[in-house]
This record gives C-alpha cells, structure tokens and sequence, in this order.
C-alpha cells in the first residue's frame, strides 16, 4: 500500500515545503523506494520568476521551481512514461503583479492557466487565459504562442462565473487524475500543498494520509494524520464561504504530536540536514 505524506505552510511564503519535500523524498528513493512528489496546485510570477516560466513557455510549457525539484528528488519513469513536471504539478497558475483580485471582477490577477488531464499515459493540457486582467497588467502575446499551439482546448475567462465553472469542472479533476496514477505505481509520495492552505485537494480525494507535516522557517510540526484530516472536514463543514482553509485555522484545534527545531541552515547545506531530521520526523 503507497505510504502517503502531507506537507503544509504554515506561512503563506517561503515556508519551507519543498526543500522539506525533497529531503524525504530523496532520504526513501537512496533506500529502493519508488517515489513521487506531488504538488496538485501551483503557481509562480511573470515578473520573480521568470527565469523557469521562460524556460518553459519556450518548450510550449508552464511549470514553475517547485515542480522541478520536485519531479528531480522523485523516482524517474511512472505511467505517464518519463516523469514531466505536468504529472508532478497538474494545475499550475502564471501571476502578474500584484497578484491581487480585481475588486469589480472579482477575478484574481493571473495571466494564464495550464490544466493537465491524465487519462493513462496520454496527457491533455488545458490553457484558460484570462481576457479580464486590466490592460495594464497584460503581457505579449508571442510569449504564450507555444503553449497554446499545445494545448487541446484554449478558454477564455472574461466573468468569475466562467472561471468558477471551469475551476468545478476541470481544475480538481487534473489533481485527482495525477493523484490515481501515482497511488498505482508508487510506494510513496509526499504530497505539498500550496501558499498556507491546509489542504490541497478535496477531502473525498484525500481522506487518508499517513503523516501530516507543518513547517515554517526555524521549526517543523508533526500532526497525528486523522485528527488533522478531521479538523479540516469540520472546519469547512461550518464555513458560509466556501473559501481555501490556512493552516493557521486548523493548528488552533490541534497540538502537535513532535516539534522539531531547526537552526538557519546554509543554502548548500539544506537538504542534507533536512535527510538528517527524517528519521525523528516520521518516528
């Protein structure tokens, strides 16, 4: 049975997640575990990033930093034949800055939207480009003309029903696919939720985690899984809004079961010392 992992901010940025991420994922796979990195969504700015979102969109592509270490620290080769960052990271959001919501529209500040369906091995990507960002805010087109051509399908959102309908209809679905195949052929993923949000899929997709993992720069929270899992589903149960829950909503309800702290490490010397606190980790 796959042996399943969630990692959660417990700050909004720079929290730590995928450096963590990685360290457990590459400390399983030097073991003989066949192991993948899972983040469901992602997303990363035209303007701070755009290092890898050229790189990208220059292969007809749209993936982020994330993605990439992620797919790096896991086991090469799955059912979708070589691991791409779109098995990895199936939904994945370019912003502009600031990436604020329209106040009118109501609509948030992206620029475009890849979605990837997995049905086996063969992978169909989706691109929603949003037509309601304010003109000062939009970019040339040419940047996205190799993305497009690849995609099956190009939508265009102009009114926030629009892209709460393909949000419903699309945007969990590519998760849950990704997440299907993984649970087939691998023994382990760690699955990383995005920003502070305390869970990156639906709890239907997601009602069953082995270890359940905080982290926020100088300390690491180990939570038992199940009252986790629980607190969030009661959490949402009494919300008017059916908004994203932060973690720091849910910690409130719960004590965590180990605390690790963890001194400011050198960039050269993060991973390894994250592998090192593994093992005390997961005890």
């Amino acid at each position: 049975m796959v042996y399943k992992i969630l990692i959660v901010g417990l700050k909004e940025l720079d929290a730590g997640k995928t450096s963590l991420a990685c360290a457990i994922l590459d400390y399983f796979r030097v073991q003989g575990y066949s192991v993948c990195g899972f983040k469901p969504r992602a997303g990363n700015s035209i303007w701070y990033d755009y290092d890898v979102v050229q790189e990208a969109l220059s292969r007809g592509r749209l993936y982020g930093k994330d993605a990439k270490m992620l797919k790096l620290a896991s086991t090469p080769g799955s059912v979708c034949g070589a691991l791409e960052e779109e098995f990895v990271n199936p939904f994945h959001r370019l912003w502009t800055e600031p990436p604020h919501i329209d106040p009118v529209t109501r609509i948030p500040y992206f620029v475009i939207d890849r979605v990837t369906l997995w049905r086996k091995s063969e992978a169909t990507n989706l691109v929603v480009v949003n037509d309601a960002l304010p003109t000062e805010y939009r970019y040339d087109e040419t940047l996205f003309t190799e993305l497009c051509a690849g995609a099956s399908r190009i939508f265009h959102v102009h009114d926030l029903n629009t892209l709460n309908k393909l949000t419903s209809e699309y945007y969990n679905r590519a998760a849950e696919q990704s997440f299907m195949l993984m649970r087939r052929e691998y023994d382990l993923i760690v699955i990383e939720s995005y920003s502070d949000v305390a869970l990156p899929l639906p709890y239907s997709t997601l009602k069953d985690v082995d270890a359940v993992i905080g982290i926020k720069p100088g300390k690491i929270f180990v939570f038992e899984p199940e009252k986790y899992l629980t607190a969030v589903q009661l959490e949402a149960s009494i919300r008017i809004r059916a908004e994203e829950l932060s973690t720091s909503e849910i910690i409130e309800l719960l004590k965590p079961v180990r605390e690790i702290r963890v001194p400011p490490i050198v960039s050269d010397e993060v991973m390894p010392q994250l592998k090192k606190r593994v093992p005390q980790i997961l005890e």
